[in-house]
């Protein structure tokens, strides 16, 4: 003779299946009805697609490859799944997120790190002005804020005084210490006091750090994570400034000497006189848009590489993909 099985003062078992399956079904929903829900699940799904897709091709490898050398102390490989780089604390960030080709301000409003690295940046006395080819100017702000900092206090938190030109003006400069960059430019800022031909360039620096977004875009400036630097504005050309002038035209213009802005890159720093949208005041810490060679010479040593880990263990960062974003050509 079968017997029900009673829990909880007699209540059968069968009313708690009722009871949980009410329950959940009301869970979901709510949740396929909220708005931007369903939005959110696709980001989602979008995301764990792309950690799932082949090998990159072999230009995407190397761009991946370049930027995991430029920042040993916080990169590292991620076999597991090649569309990924793993940071040292185990955090998983998606290399390419799959969207269908780009405009040029939907790369810049809306970047993954493939984006980031995709124009090639040319050292040395070349300029090469191409429509817009701003290498560096594509900044995944998420990266930048995990290595430097998500909020104004956290940027703060690792920046240090160097002395700009310590033989003449002295002048003291807020930089990061994060990767080694205030180091930098108080090398290179010793460097440049000896080029007395090129002073005028330099006595006036405009700035460095400053917690602020670009003009009329909703993205932080380089100078909001203390690697960047602008020097004399009274030599200084900016495409902006032009194109208010004259209209949509805006020419391209510089005064900077090729041996300043060479002693910048050999520091890890590029510059924003080889921007389409130029402008040459400005210089940024990014090693990684620079050829690998150039990468290795900064680095004093290079860190072991982790043990592989399943991705299962690691917390997940997705690419943020902002609900505003549409496809737009």
């Amino acid at each position: 003779m079968c017997k029900k099985i009673y829990l909880l003062r007699g209540t059968p078992v069968a009313f708690f299946r009722s009871l949980f399956l009410l329950v959940f079904g009301g869970i979901c929903f709510i949740t396929m009805t909220l708005p931007g829900t369903a939005a959110a699940q696709q980001d989602v799904a979008r995301t764990m697609e792309a950690l799932r897709r082949e090998p990159l091709t072999e230009t995407h490898e190397r761009q991946k490859q370049r930027l995991i050398a430029a920042y040993p102390d916080f990169l590292t490989q991620s076999d597991y799944y090649p569309n990924a780089v793993q940071w040292r604390d185990g955090t998983i960030m998606l290399f390419e997120d799959g969207r269908p080709k780009k405009n040029f301000e939907t790369l810049l409003n809306y970047p993954d790190l493939q984006d980031q690295m995709a124009m090639r940046y040319t050292p040395g006395d070349s300029i090469i002005i191409l429509p817009n080819h701003d290498p560096g100017r594509v900044r995944y702000e998420k990266f930048f804020k995990k290595m430097y900092g998500a909020t104004e206090a956290e940027v703060r938190a690792n920046l240090e005084t160097v002395y700009w030109l310590p033989g003449s003006i002295n002048q003291p400069l807020l930089v990061t210490t994060v990767n080694g960059v205030s180091e930098k430019l108080q090398a290179l800022s010793d460097t440049l006091d000896t080029l007395l031909a090129f002073q005028k360039y330099l006595v006036k620096p405009a700035g460095t750090f400053n917690w602020r977004v670009i003009k009329d875009t909703h993205r932080l400036s380089a100078h909001s994570f203390g690697i960047a630097i602008d020097i004399n504005v009274d030599f200084a050309h900016y495409w902006g400034w032009n194109q208010k002038q004259q209209g949509d035209y805006i020419g391209y213009h510089t005064d900077i000497p090729p041996e300043i802005f060479k002693i910048f890159e050999k520091y890890g720093f590029i510059w924003g006189g080889k921007w389409s949208h130029y402008d040459t005041m400005h210089f940024e810490y990014r090693p990684e848009m620079l050829p690998l060679h150039m990468i290795y010479l900064l680095q004093p040593h290079m860190p072991e590489p982790l043990p592989l880990r399943p991705l299962e263990v690691l917390p997940f960062l997705s690419t943020d993909v902002n609900p505003q974003y549409r496809e737009s050509g």
